[in-house]
């Protein structure tokens, strides 16, 4: 079984989640290897053991059962990565429930590595659901929001 996109970014989000220094893998002909200490050249970096058993499959991305009666709709996540509502620690979300929001609007931000992606509002409307916490690890697709889209 080879390795998956997916699979480098499972353990991307599982290293920079963890409480580990670094990190050094190889399987299937990938040699992975990550330092949280930047200044850490490679030949210093000491290998992390693999678990004895192979982690479960990636669950895939939530979905919603059926379209709410309100006939708004999901904005997903771009990718895997941890959720910001607001710009930095301690300022304003970039939006709240119940906002009006305009197409193209900024409405919360998702990190992976380091690397902020803007999530936009893709229509004009009013935000009628939240559905991740500040700080919660989200899946590519997972909705974050609902909007209602103006008539």
């Amino acid at each position: 079984m080879a390795i998956s996109r997916s699979d480098i970014d499972a353990i991307l989000a599982t290293f920079e989640a963890s409480d580990w220094r670094t990190i050094h893998l190889k399987a299937d002909g990938i040699e992975i290897m990550l330092s949280k200490d930047g200044d850490a050249p490679p030949s210093t970096l000491s290998p992390t053991p693999l678990p004895a058993a192979a982690p479960p499959p990636p669950a895939p991305p939530p979905t919603l059962a059926a379209e709410p009666p309100d006939g708004s709709l999901p904005v997903p996540a771009p990718s895997l990565g941890t959720f910001y509502r607001a710009p930095k620690p301690g300022a304003p979300p970039f939006t709240q429930l119940g906002a009006r929001v305009a197409a193209g609007d900024d409405l919360c931000l998702v990190e992976v590595m380091k690397l902020f992606t803007s999530v936009q509002s893709p229509c004009a409307g009013v935000i009628t659901a939240i559905l991740a916490s500040d700080g919660d690890l989200v899946e590519h697709g997972q909705p974050l929001f609902r909007i209602r889209p103006d008539a």
